[in-house]
């Protein structure tokens, strides 16, 4: 189901960006964040809220600066511990446009829209899903791991292409940059050419040609 435009949102700010379909697990134990989790897990409550990127400051504490395009994720496991920590299992569902953050206090929240990616084609996904595989055998190569995998592609063209993105070994703002693409050959563009370039480092950090 997608979120109602001007709907007010709980919001977990991550320095990491998820995509829909990511299966996402979270270790909670600042206190503004069980509050909002003793809220969210509550009987009747929505078990749904927002991850968004800093792209300035640090996750705990506050005062950081966020990026105006987000993804909302379902709670599918949730375990409060005895001394007040949180395990949480989360599975993103939908991007979202920020239209406006709200106070911090008790936790973040922001006035959200649904985000929609237009459908208007793009190269194929074939050749996109091969360059991942072997940027991730690469990466995986200068970490001192052989043969990762195997993986478990989608057949879904729209739930392959958030798939690939969200397996994609880049930093977070390069996988930000994927997120906020404003169409699937925009998305697409964006993936292939940061995997490429991803590739020719680590082919060079491998010394191979």
């Amino acid at each position: 189901m997608t979120v109602d435009a001007g709907r007010v949102l709980a919001m977990f700010p991550l320095g990491s960006t998820v995509f829909p379909g990511q299966v996402v697990p979270l270790h909670v134990f600042e206190e503004r964040y069980r509050v909002m989790l003793n809220e969210l897990t509550s009987e009747g409550a929505d078990a749904t809220f927002g991850i968004v990127l800093i792209d300035r400051g640090h996750e705990v504490g506050g005062g950081d600066h966020r990026v105006a395009v987000a993804t909302r994720v379902e709670i599918l496991q949730a375990e409060e511990f005895d001394d007040g920590r949180w395990g949480v299992v989360t599975a993103g569902v939908e991007r979202l446009d920020i239209v406006e953050w709200l106070h911090d206090d008790p936790y973040p929240r922001a006035i959200v829209s649904p985000r929609v990616v237009a459908d208007n084609g793009g190269a194929s996904l074939t050749d996109l899903e091969e360059l991942l595989v072997e940027t991730i055998r690469l990466a995986a190569l200068s970490e001192g791991v052989e043969n990762p995998g195997p993986f478990d592609f989608s057949d879904d063209p729209h739930m392959l292409l958030d798939q690939l993105s969200a397996l994609a070994p880049l930093t977070a703002f390069d996988r930000q940059r994927v997120l906020e693409s404003p169409t699937t050959t925009e998305q697409i563009d964006r993936l292939s050419e940061a995997l490429t370039d991803k590739c020719v480092l680590l082919r060079a950090q491998l010394g191979e040609t």
